[in-house]
């Protein structure tokens, strides 16, 4: 068969919740399965319950013959903007660099852990985003196991982000993706990300959100540039109450979906 035609599963992991989806590709991808397992883990931000989920799920005939693309919950990640530096000529000394710029932000904590850098033109800062190690190589195992390819790992604010970019201005204004225990936001420079910004919260995250909203605000001369644009569950919107009023709150399209777009959609609805 051919890659174009495959199945996809598209799976959503955090701490507390797995969510899948199965998109039987063609010309107009169809949703044939969707599945949400919640679970309580031993330590905060432990995957092993979700990998154990997925693997579950994986043997099952149902979810079978399909490559997986995952999005990892942004309480797994870190990132930083890393400046473009000319005498930096090669890739493996610009993911040495952004290296340093994590474990300056984050401590030794983050030293062994996986880094990615967003490719860019030359003179842009990039987007560094690190994840542990061990999370990456519990999920190739679990991939393995099963006999399935792992497509595509992205964290959840840059999924979003993805997702939702055509819909944002090209420079100004600030992208904030929620979940259960996490806010990470985006400020769009005119060459892409120039400050990232990311806190575990609790039941007070409209406060979060009105931080930013107020910062934005703050740091730039029109109104227009601190616009708050937001990416969360639908029910979420009814709990920030009066401080989500003056935020741009995204909203659904019409029409053909990928399958990360149908995952984020069915993850926002689920929520």
């Amino acid at each position: 068969m051919s890659p174009l035609w495959r199945d996809e599963i598209g799976v959503h992991l955090t701490p507390r919740k797995l969510h899948m989806i199965r998109m039987k590709r063609g010309v107009k991808p169809v949703l044939v399965a969707e599945q949400e397992e919640a679970f309580t883990p031993s330590q905060a931000n432990d995957w092993t319950p979700a990998l154990q989920a997925l693997e579950g799920m994986l043997a099952q005939p149902g979810w079978r013959g399909a490559q997986l693309r995952v999005v990892a919950a942004d309480s797994w990640a870190r990132y930083a903007i890393v400046p473009w530096v000319a005498e930096l000529s090669s890739t493996e000394e610009r993911v040495a660099h952004a290296r340093q710029m994590l474990a300056g932000a984050y401590g030794d904590a983050v030293s062994d852990w996986e880094v990615r850098l967003s490719e860019v033109p030359p003179g842009s800062p990039r987007v560094a985003c690190t994840i542990p190690r061990a999370l990456l190589e519990s999920l190739r195992a679990v991939c393995n196991s099963q006999n399935v390819r792992l497509a595509s790992l992205q964290p959840q604010l840059v999924c979003a982000y993805e997702n939702w970019r055509h819909r944002l201005p090209a420079a100004g204004g600030w992208f904030v993706s929620v979940e259960e225990t996490t806010l990470a936001a985006a400020r769009i420079g005119r060459d892409g990300w120039d400050r990232v910004y990311s806190v575990r919260i609790g039941s007070d995250w409209p406060r979060e959100l009105k931080r930013l909203q107020t910062f934005g605000r703050l740091v730039n001369t029109s109104s227009d540039e601190g616009q708050v644009f937001v990416d969360a569950p639908q029910a979420w919107r009814e709990v920030a109450g009066a401080a989500g009023q003056d935020l741009q709150w995204l909203e659904e399209e019409s029409g053909p979906q990928t399958t990360l777009q149908r995952l984020a959609r069915a993850r926002r609805l689920a929520a």
